[in-house]
């Protein structure tokens, strides 16, 4: 895993509403907190189980942006994002009855590589990509309580989903002021799911990925730029086929992960 943070920072390329009407080389490094809402559910074995937390959660990331000589006003580069969602209770119902609690930390990490085009017409400028990459998210529960009665030992699980998709964004600059927003769509066609406990099984889903947000940037000083403003990230995962071997039977239910942060973006245009 290192490995590939390493290969992502060496490429650094962004798309931030700072260097949106930028040109040549730009960089920059955003930070926010807000929450993560995870939430699963599943009916595979007659019963409706459910599990709901919600996290405050720390984001921080890097980006750049090349902008190419040639063909004109076409862009290319990479976004990186990694996100802290900080220990608090999961809660877990079936046919909505409690039946277990536990402590619960994630760890995002996202990667998206993109190429795309970007123009102005007068004040108002635009740019439109295409994107790859790959995002990963960790789980890591402890201090269970099932039925009421506590539990020792703890349980990671890890997500790894392989992306496709594209974006817009467009804004309107005004001297040293620009209002901004985004919009991305992103589709998983191969994700897989380890859990600990079972680490028998590799569970297979699918799913799709949506990412939009809106602020204020202004220049501070030539080619500095500084954004505020709001990000909302939807992760949707499909349930995966179940499981067994001699003993047990096992499936990866249906989720949802919502990431509701605030983010301040500083970028340098070069």
């Amino acid at each position: 895993m290192f490995k590939k943070i390493v290969f992502f920072l060496v490429l650094l390329q962004s798309f931030s509403s700072g260097s949106a009407y930028a040109e040549g080389f730009g960089l920059g490094t955003h930070a926010g907190f807000g929450v993560i809402k995870y939430e699963e559910n599943t009916s595979a074995f007659g019963d409706e189980v459910e599990s709901k937390a919600v996290l405050n959660t720390a984001l921080f990331g890097v980006s750049g942006e090349y902008s190419l000589k040639k063909p004109d006003n076409f862009f290319a580069g990479i976004t990186t994002d990694w996100a802290f969602g900080l220990e608090d209770r999961e809660n877990w119902k079936e046919n909505g009855v409690k039946i277990q609690t536990d402590d619960l930390e994630i760890f995002g990490q996202f990667y998206d590589i993109r190429f795309g085009y970007k123009n102005s017409i007068s004040s108002f400028y635009y740019r439109a990509y295409i994107s790859g990459g790959w995002d990963g998210i960790h789980f890591s529960r402890d201090n269970f309580v099932v039925s009421g009665r506590p539990e020792s030992g703890s349980v990671t699980e890890n997500f790894s989903l392989w992306r496709t998709g594209g974006g817009i964004g467009a804004g309107y600059k005004f001297d040293k002021w620009a209002l901004d927003g985004r919009a991305a769509y992103a589709y998983y066609p191969r994700g897989q799911v380890r859990n600990s406990s079972l680490s028998q099984f590799t569970f297979d889903t699918t799913g799709a990925c949506l990412d939009v947000g809106a602020g204020i940037a202004r220049e501070l000083i030539k080619n500095v730029n500084l954004y505020l403003g709001g990000s909302y990230t939807l992760i949707e995962l499909k349930e995966s086929d179940i499981e067994r071997d001699d003993s047990v039977q096992a499936v990866f239910p249906e989720s949802e992960t919502q990431i509701i942060v605030g983010v301040a973006n500083l970028t340098f245009a070069f």
